[in-house]
């Protein structure tokens, strides 16, 4: 079994998006995979059809006091998605003090799934306290878009163990293409031979509730997504 974390440089990088085509695209590499949703959003469910009414996760039932492996939807044979959970303000402080008293817990439960699953995504959010220490992930990726800002949060990054999945890349812009040829001459063992491009199916798929690869198998985004699990699966096991 593989873990993998996404997570964006900064907010709206689109991580969420990513990780459920990338989980619709490794399913259909016939894995056998999980998506978790460790960001307080619970917007990872959305790209998978659950209601937007639905309340229940593993934040939530560990405040509650449930068995967070009743959390678990089915979505096909071998796909599952386990969503965070509705939490308030208050449930977030909450959660945040019971993961700093059980540390490794993810980890033990990570192990409790490998026999399983082949793969384990992680939606990480991009700046919550916890989140660091509570998920430890053989492969992690942060997505960024070709702009000024994550050309500025790049340059200010203290840690440089992860892997740059460019997102959204519009190859007719030129300011994005020049942040690529900069990235690439100062980045080039971090970025991933894989981009994924701008593309309307992207949108569209979230505001069908379906991973794109499911909403429209032969756009580029798609074909991206495929590209990217491909490329996973070359790396599968790395850091093990």
């Amino acid at each position: 079994m593989t873990s993998l974390g996404l997570h964006g440089l900064r907010g709206g990088a689109g991580s969420s998006s990513l990780l459920a085509a990338l989980g619709y695209a490794l399913h259909t590499l016939e894995q056998r995979v999980l998506l978790v949703d460790m960001c307080p959003e619970n917007l990872l469910r959305l790209h998978f059809n659950l209601a937007v009414t639905e309340t229940d996760g593993w934040a939530r039932a560990l405040l509650d006091g449930q068995d967070w492996k009743g959390q678990f939807w089915n979505l096909a044979p071998n796909l599952s998605v386990l969503p965070y959970g509705r939490l308030f303000r208050a449930d977030q402080r909450r959660l945040e003090q019971e993961l700093s008293h059980q540390p490794g817990l993810w980890d033990r439960r990570m192990s409790a799934l490998a026999e399983h699953f082949d793969w384990i995504l992680f939606d990480l959010p991009h700046r919550v306290p916890w989140s660091d220490s509570a998920v430890s992930c053989q492969l992690q990726i942060q997505v960024i878009e070709a702009d000024a800002a994550c050309h500025v949060l790049l340059q200010q990054q203290e840690e440089m163990a992860d892997y740059l999945l460019l997102n959204r890349f519009d190859p007719a812009s030129q300011i994005q293409r020049d942040l690529m040829l900069i990235w690439r001459q100062h980045y080039d063992a971090r970025l991933l031979p894989v981009t994924v491009h701008s593309d309307e199916a992207m949108r569209e798929a979230l505001a069908c509730k379906q991973p794109v690869g499911r909403y429209a198998p032969g756009s580029l985004v798609a074909q991206d997504a495929l590209s990217l699990a491909i490329w996973c699966q070359t790396r599968q096991g790395e850091g093990a």
